[in-house]
């Protein structure tokens, strides 16, 4: 990605770190927005996996700069995720940006691994660039439920119609 070569260190952090919370935003705004209560949880776990994902770049920058307090940068990452909650995106768009986002997310993450020359930074980067694309497979198999099946958020209790599902002679 070549946002993160123009980049310092410090700057990469914070950046980072920005984008982990505006995610985490995000995952609690939609999750506020559905009434699926299996959608509700996920999106909840999304909100922790982000804010896990703040704490470790966090505890980074305070080993790497322990002298230099914390600036975050005005955008993250996806600056139209901070847009799309201020105006009231649809849910089906929401969930495609949170997408757009995780695939940024992991090809800054491992972008950075790959440049990495400490193997502990290689390992963190590697490790949150595979927990962006698992937020992605997780985000895609929603957002394509939400397709198929445009109540699907809309509902407190979604049936796919297993009473419908017969198994058997």
């Amino acid at each position: 990605m070549a946002m993160a070569e123009d980049l310092t260190p410090l700057e990469i952090l914070g950046v980072a770190i920005k984008s982990e919370i505006a995610a985490a935003r995000l995952y609690e705004y939609m999750a506020e927005q559905v009434a699926n209560l299996d959608l509700k949880e996920r999106l909840q776990f999304l909100v922790k996996e982000e804010q896990k994902h703040r704490r470790i770049l966090e505890q980074a920058y305070h080993r790497q700069f322990p002298e230099i307090a914390l600036v975050l940068p005005e955008q993250s990452l996806v600056p139209t995720v901070e847009a799309a909650l201020q105006q009231g995106t649809p849910i089906p768009e929401l969930f495609r940006l949170a997408m757009e986002s995780e695939r940024l997310s992991k090809e800054f993450y491992g972008d950075l691994a790959g440049r990495a020359t400490e193997e502990n930074s290689r390992s963190t980067l590697q490790y949150l660039s595979q927990m962006e694309q698992g937020h992605y497979d997780l985000l895609k198999t929603e957002y394509e439920l939400i397709q198929r099946f445009p109540s699907y958020y809309q509902v407190e209790d979604f049936h796919l119609g297993e009473e419908m599902v017969h198994f058997g002679p």
